[in-house]
């Protein structure tokens, strides 16, 4: 037991306060009380056996596309808009998992939001920019910063040009197995200290949807998605009350073992009358951006209901909370779970 930490957590939930303004220019995350540039770090400070098992992150769902361009007819960002902060203010909000769909095109790897690929939607941000951040980010601060990549267009996870580009920008920031030849074993129940390490800075770990599954492969720091194996998912759901209950069912059936991370997806998504009226209306009642303020707005009740009713309950919380609109709302409900999580090990 390390008696920090019901100090420590209880200051990373009262201090947190977001410090920007709507047009995102002016976003000082790090200068809070208790920092959320920091929170897994001072967390396993506080608890250093905690693993991906134990405790809950913050994750962004399509995560580049707080930027929208080269839209395709009948796409902008009121279909398409999934985030709001730029990767380097998510990343200072305290996300730390992100779900990035990096698209070839026009000679660069961008990111997009669209049906399919070449079909109808909007490119993101470009991928080097995403990266840049991310290393500089990890550079200053000893926390894990997880990259789930898919939906590849015009690429793909063995593509040599998108693995070069993920080794020069990223270098000796990203998470190599180099000391078991036969793979990782129950990644998810390895302490996050010895994931990091304790050269000062962080690490990113790349999770290649598809990818090589081999020794060879994770040496270079390319792993597959059966590193992390996450039960629960994505519900599809185009209003809150769908969600609300698809969302509880899912956890409902959860059986916590140690074998897989549990994910709530809590993005409302826009069926096919609402996108098309986003298409010719971006300020429509029916957006994203809209749908995914009013479902933030009941995640802390949601989460609380969870936790009166024993639902989540030391041992036995989620693990990962994907989000659009992702800020420190999000971020300060996985330190509250986190907290809860921990409490089995102390």
């Amino acid at each position: 037991m390390r008696p920090l930490i019901p100090v420590l957590l209880c200051l990373l939930l009262c201090g947190c306060k977001a410090q920007y303004d709507t047009a995102n220019k002016t976003a000082d995350f790090c200068q809070a009380t208790v920092s959320t540039c920091d929170w897994m770090h001072e967390l396993t400070n506080a608890h250093y056996n905690a693993t991906l098992s134990d405790i809950c992150i913050p994750g962004s769902h399509d995560a580049a596309m707080y930027i929208t361009q080269y839209c395709t007819a009948f796409a902008n960002h009121g279909n398409t808009q999934t985030q709001y902060l730029t990767m380097k203010n998510q990343l200072e909000a305290g996300l730390r998992i992100y779900d990035v769909r990096p698209v070839f095109f026009k000679g660069d790897f961008y990111t997009e939001h669209c049906t399919r690929c070449d079909g109808l939607g909007c490119k993101g941000d470009l991928l080097r920019n995403m990266l840049r951040d991310t290393r500089v980010f990890v550079d200053q601060h000893r926390e894990l910063v997880i990259l789930q990549i898919s939906h590849y267009c015009h690429s793909s996870p063995t593509d040599t040009a998108l693995l070069h580009l993920l080794q020069a920008e990223l270098g000796d920031r990203i998470y190599r197995n180099t000391t078991d030849a036969t793979g990782l074993k129950h990644f998810i129940n390895i302490p996050l200290e010895k994931i990091i390490g304790d050269d000062g800075h962080g690490k990113v770990l790349i999770i290649l949807e598809g990818g090589p599954h081999t020794p060879e492969a994770e040496m270079q720091g390319w792993f597959d998605q059966r590193l992390i194996p996450m039960a629960g998912g994505w519900s599809n759901d185009n209003h809150y009350p769908e969600l609300h209950e698809h969302q509880l069912r899912n956890f409902a059936g959860y059986m916590k073992n140690g074998d897989a991370l549990f994910q709530f997806c809590w993005q409302i998504t826009q069926h096919n009358p609402q996108a098309v009226r986003g298409a010719f209306d971006p300020n429509s009642p029916t957006t994203i951006r809209k749908g995914a303020a009013h479902a933030n707005a009941q995640l802390p009740a949601f989460i609380d209901s969870l936790v009166n009713a024993g639902t989540i309950r030391p041992g036995r919380v989620p693990n990962i909370i994907w989000d659009d609109l992702g800020d420190t709302l999000v971020t300060r409900q996985c330190i509250k779970l986190s907290t809860i999580g921990l409490m089995k090990k102390m």
